[in-house]
């Protein structure tokens, strides 16, 4: 929730009986797993004619948006003045960083198909070795993403897509999905993200050197107080004000694809500075993804490590009831490994570190290891965005008038 003017929030009742009502209207929300959330179609190059060598798709589902679920209505209902903004200007961001590189495999992978028919060669599929993206606008969630995807390098072992990333300017004739195929047709927006994708064909290495201290090890005292799924589900936007105001409603909502469970680092942050805090997730499939397909695998992996990270920073920085803007302007996500070891099971817990070790000029930086369940160090994130706090901190005014 943001209010750049700092106005006070105040409600005809208390906020406790706000906050009842709330609870009150909870409700389980319907989510997806990967296969049918990254849905992707193949659009005819006699539909986008965007020149040759160019591979176009479209998304098929609305893209999710942090806090949607949450039952605001309910809330404030009895509400004095104008409702305060809840929620950023666009969708999660991970939806499309994710989708993004899927679109680039899936043109790879397409072509190694072509490639193993005309030659009778069947060679291990290259699996996504880096995503360098940067956000430009924000995506809107009643129309679909559109996806060209463009050749920058293909040798051996080693290559290269662009994507570049543009939705409709009108909403869908289906706004809820699923997107028809008629909505690439409709004539599209400005780039809202670009990103460059690499991949890297399996290889055997002559060594295999990591940190002896895996999270598990590290943050072994602290893991072993409960089962996974016993922590908090991660926040459906963790920003103070807004758990604040929801404390007793937990829930995934309806986001798709994974299961995430937020650890309590209170007790380990409290005598750290902001660069020496840790933030752990945990998280694993929502429903099973086919094994073989690796890159869906590591672009889940891009997704999971997009969540709530600069906002939970906004929180530790003391922004949590002020923040002004808290977005993405740069991401890059790298695999150390293999793309097999990337693939997860339905049953082991993937472990996300997270700290932020520099924040300057209204800009943020936020670093993120992915652990696998063995302990492995699977793959890294970097990202950098704008971090910047309100005039004023939000008022919630709880007695009754």
């Amino acid at each position: 929730m943001s209010n750049e003017k700092g106005e006070r929030v105040e409600f005809e009742d208390t906020l406790e009986q706000a906050q009842q009502r709330a609870m009150d209207s909870y409700r389980e929300w319907p989510r997806m797993g990967f296969e049918e959330f990254m849905e992707l179609s193949p659009v005819p190059e006699d539909t986008h004619k965007q020149g040759p060598g160019v591979k176009r798709y479209m998304s098929r589902q609305p893209a999710w948006m942090a806090g949607n679920e949450l039952p605001w209505d309910a809330l404030f209902q009895n509400l004095k003045g104008p409702r305060p903004r809840h929620s950023g200007l666009g969708v999660f961001g991970g939806c499309v960083y994710a989708q993004a590189p899927l679109a680039a495999a899936r043109a790879i992978e397409e072509e190694e198909r072509q490639q193993a028919a005309e030659t009778g060669v069947v060679k291990p599929v290259p699996g996504i070795h880096s995503i360098q993206g940067i956000f430009t606008i924000p995506g809107l969630g009643d129309r679909p993403f559109v996806y060209d995807v463009t050749n920058i390098v293909s040798a051996r072992s080693f290559f290269g897509r662009q994507v570049n990333v543009r939705q409709p300017k009108q909403p869908s004739s289906n706004p809820t999905g699923p997107f028809p195929d008629s909505d690439a047709e409709l004539p599209l927006n400005d780039v809202c993200f670009s990103c460059i994708t690499t991949f890297k064909r399996p290889a055997e290495g002559a060594d295999d050197v990591q940190s002896s201290m895996s999270a598990q090890k590290r943050y072994a005292d602290i893991l072993s107080q409960r089962a996974p799924d016993e922590w908090e589900p991660a926040p459906q936007s963790d920003i103070d004000i807004i758990t604040s105001l929801f404390k007793d409603y937990k829930g995934h909502g309806a986001f798709p694809m994974l299961d995430m469970y937020k650890v309590d680092m209170t007790d380990y942050n409290d005598d750290k500075d902001v660069p020496d805090r840790r933030q752990l997730m945990l998280y694993r499939p929502l429903k099973p993804i086919p094994k073989e397909d690796v890159n869906g695998h590591i672009v889940c992996h891009a997704f999971e490590a997009d969540r709530n990270g600069l906002i939970m920073l906004g929180n530790h920085m003391g922004y949590g009831f002020n923040m002004g803007m808290a977005a993405s302007l740069s991401y890059s996500f790298y695999v150390h490994t293999n793309p097999e070891d990337a693939v997860m099971d339905a049953e082991g817990w993937w472990i996300q570190e997270i700290n932020w070790p520099r924040v300057s000029a209204n800009r943020c930086m936020m670093e993120s290891k992915i652990w696998s369940p063995e302990g492995k160090h699977v793959a890294s994130a970097y990202q950098d965005g704008m971090l910047v706090p309100a005039r004023g901190p939000m008022e919630v005014k709880e007695s009754k008038l």
